[in-house]
């Protein structure tokens, strides 16, 4: 089994919930069986990678270092379930409603794959043996970019929104268990 494939995971309405623009430590809560879901890909021998485009920070409204706190604790409350997240990559910037150097478009920030490749570069991880999980088409998009097959999930936005963007995802799954078992699946019938 290889051990360069990875689940690229979006944090908010993926993995905790999502109240616009999340960064309090407060307001972290995990979504119903995120748990149970990411300690099945993990035993599957998956890396674990969370790719979120952040543009809260953008706007102004959190900083980078709100962002950091807390995703320090999100990845303390998963280690407490013996889930291991190998790296966060975030996209600060936004191209419509940037201040000061966030302002501007970038590859990093969802729909592109720029995160998933820097990650990929970095970690020598299979993009083509891998997935992406997320709640948006933005998800979807860039990890169909990157080469990885893709899980909309229905938490979240449940692909809602972006008005501007289709996608199609190689799966829908209702919650992070349900994604876990549509890889689990996919990885047996290709075994045989």
């Amino acid at each position: 089994m290889s051990h360069n494939r990875a689940v690229f995971l979006d944090r908010d309405g993926t993995i905790n919930h999502d109240g616009g623009y999340t960064h309090r430590v407060e307001d972290l809560r995990l979504i119903d069986h995120v748990i149970d879901g990411l300690q099945l890909i993990s035993g599957m021998g998956f890396r674990l990678i969370i790719t979120t485009n952040q543009s809260g920070i953008a706007r102004g409204y959190f900083t980078e270092g709100d962002m950091k706190v807390f995703n320090r604790h999100l990845v303390e409350m998963l280690r407490s379930y013996s889930i291991g997240i190998d790296a966060i990559y975030h996209c600060p910037y936004h191209p419509t409603v940037g201040v000061g150097h966030y302002h501007r478009d970038s590859d990093c920030r969802k729909p592109k794959p720029g995160m998933l490749l820097q990650a990929a570069g970095d970690h020598g991880i299979d993009l083509a043996a891998s997935y992406v999980i997320g709640d948006k088409k933005s998800d979807t998009l860039a990890g169909q970019a990157a080469g990885c097959r893709t899980i909309l999930i229905l938490t979240g936005a449940a692909g809602a929104g972006e008005v501007g963007l289709s996608a199609r995802p190689d799966y829908v799954a209702s919650n992070m268990l349900d994604a876990a078992s549509i890889i689990q699946h996919a990885g047996e019938s290709r075994a045989e």
